[in-house]
């Protein structure tokens, strides 16, 4: 990379961009095994602009960033491009409590968005793990929270957008209800798509009133023949304002906890149900942390139990495997010291499940979606960005 070349012809067109060669130096933090050659913090929309288009100029491969908290998971090692920081682009462009819309910028926190909307008994549903990821961040990895059950993912309540190209065109689409939509639903595509089809600049979002009321129940259960017994009832035998069914195991048993969201009175008549048939008494609000762990196994709902039903036959006598979960997200992780033999064992259970197993950043499970969704996946991301500027180093498509 020419960076003295592209940083010159950067300053004749921007004036007063922050730069920096180490991402700590301007509040961003990254694994050390992420080495961009040059940090970038923009204040305006067209200051990417001109950024995208010289990086295209030079062959400068080109990485967006918001908060950087799920960076790693998307993004593999490397030694090259510049970051590009959305944190100065954090602005409300325009609220509309009474259609319960909100059209944001990128960078702007989720903290932030939601103690705005606080103020009117309104809330954004996804409950992210990091308060300080943005809005883009949470577009861009299609993120979702423990309440994936009731609210499902980012991608369902953004409405419109407006991203930066890989080439570097401003493109508007969607808008500000949900049908709005009379050709191809882009914005759809660039949920989830880790920063490899465009910059998310700014977005309008749906948003939701505050339940009247939410619940957390918890109970115990002895082993893990029980946990089985009683996800499954919860899961399929119940009629329930469910959003979240986690677990945590203990020295002995799993602490199973229940979250209920929506009219009170249903919420008392659940309740009363779910304490007489199971013994679920009322729990404090704490919740067993899935996301830092050494092993994150994430399965469709369908095989979720059998996933879990295999991760505790590898867990079962002497086997030091702590396992936590979210049943209604898909979720399962652990900690654990295990041998390699043994995680390619579980490995090769989540693989037939149609499952994938990272451990320590590393997938151990092929995700095989076949050689035609592969092929037109690769077809959109040439044809949109001819020259590989946008993430070259994405996991999502290496994979």
């Amino acid at each position: 990379m020419e960076n003295t070349e592209f940083l010159r012809s950067l300053r004749a067109e921007v004036n007063n961009i922050s730069t920096a060669i180490n991402p700590s130096d301007l509040d961003i933090n990254l694994e050390q095994n992420y080495n961009p050659q040059l940090v970038l913090t923009p204040n305006s929309i067209g200051e990417i602009v001109s950024i995208v288009k010289l990086a295209n100029k030079y062959g400068v491969p080109v990485y967006p960033i918001g908060s950087g908290s799920k960076f790693s998971k998307g993004i593999s090692p490397f030694d090259e491009g510049v970051l590009v920081s959305l944190k100065n682009l954090n602005k409300v462009i325009e609220y509309r409590p009474d259609n319960m819309s909100i059209e944001v910028e990128g960078g702007l926190p989720i903290n932030e968005l939601q103690r705005m909307l606080a103020k009117d008994n309104i809330f954004f549903p996804i409950d992210a793990s990091n308060d300080l990821q943005t809005i883009g961040g949470l577009i861009a990895t299609n993120a979702f929270g423990r309440k994936k059950y009731m609210y499902k993912t980012t991608r369902f309540y953004v409405m419109g957008m407006e991203f930066i190209s890989p080439q570097g065109e401003i493109i508007k689409v969607g808008g500000r209800t949900i049908k709005n939509v009379s050709s191809y639903d882009v914005h759809q595509l660039l949920a989830g798509s880790w920063g490899t089809l465009g910059i998310i600049t700014k977005a309008t979002l749906r948003v939701k009133p505050v339940p009247e009321k939410g619940i957390v129940l918890g109970y115990v259960a002895k082993n893990g023949n029980e946990l089985l017994k009683v996800i499954d009832s919860i899961l399929y035998k119940e009629k329930l304002s469910l959003a979240s069914l986690t677990f945590e195991q203990l020295d002995s048993g799993f602490l199973i906890k229940l979250e209920l969201e929506g009219f009170a009175e249903t919420l008392k008549l659940q309740q009363e149900l779910l304490q007489c048939k199971y013994g679920f008494s009322e729990s404090s609000y704490g919740f067993a942390d899935i996301d830092n762990a050494h092993g994150i196994i994430a399965l469709p709902l369908k095989s979720y139990l059998k996933g879990l039903g295999k991760l505790l036959e590898h867990n079962s006598g002497d086997k030091d495997i702590k396992i936590r979960g979210n049943a209604t997200s898909g979720l399962l992780s652990f900690n654990t010291n295990a041998s390699r033999d043994m995680l390619q064992n579980i490995a090769d259970s989540i693989n037939t499940l149609q499952g994938t197993f990272v451990f320590g950043n590393h997938s151990l499970t092929e995700k095989n979606r076949g050689l035609a969704y592969n092929h037109l996946i690769r077809n959109i991301k040439n044809k949109m960005d001819p020259n590989h500027i946008l993430v070259p180093a994405s996991k999502v498509m290496r994979e």
